[in-house]
């Protein structure tokens, strides 16, 4: 019984670990997103003021 116990202890700790782990990975990705879609706006700001001062 004691065995079997802490064999779902270490797969649940597997399963969590997993899931922090892609959480992570998927904060990272999404904060390089955000910060890449913020610069092109102001590119794309930059470039009709430039437009418009001419």
């Amino acid at each position: 019984m004691n065995e079997i116990v802490t064999g779902m202890f270490f797969w649940l700790l597997k399963i969590l670990g997993a899931y922090l782990a892609l959480m992570i990975i998927f904060t990272m990705i999404l904060s390089r997103w955000k910060k890449k879609a913020k610069e092109e706006t102001e590119d794309i700001a930059q470039s009709r003021k430039k437009r418009s001062n001419r």
